[in-house]
């Protein structure tokens, strides 16, 4: 089990990385500055990402719902 948690952090963190790189979502890495800024490591600010990113496919999977970008925008924000 662990093994497939780890590999899961690694894609959730490729996810993560893989949005940094995309300019329309400024939101991610302005979220990512932020938190370096607070005193995280870039590393945790990666994994503070992925969390938020796992609370809204959580959503989507169990609300039977769309990525709701507003909703995942407004997490970043509140970080």
């Amino acid at each position: 089990m662990r093994e497939t948690n780890e590999q899961l952090g690694d894609e959730i963190r490729a996810v993560v990385e893989r949005q940094l790189q995309q300019s329309d979502l400024q939101e991610v890495n302005s979220a990512v500055d932020r938190l370096i800024e607070q005193g995280q490591s870039r590393e945790k600010a990666i994994d503070t990402m992925g969390a938020i990113l796992l609370e809204e496919i959580h959503e989507m999977m169990t609300g039977n719902e769309m990525f709701d970008r507003e909703r995942y925008i407004d997490r970043l924000e509140d970080l």
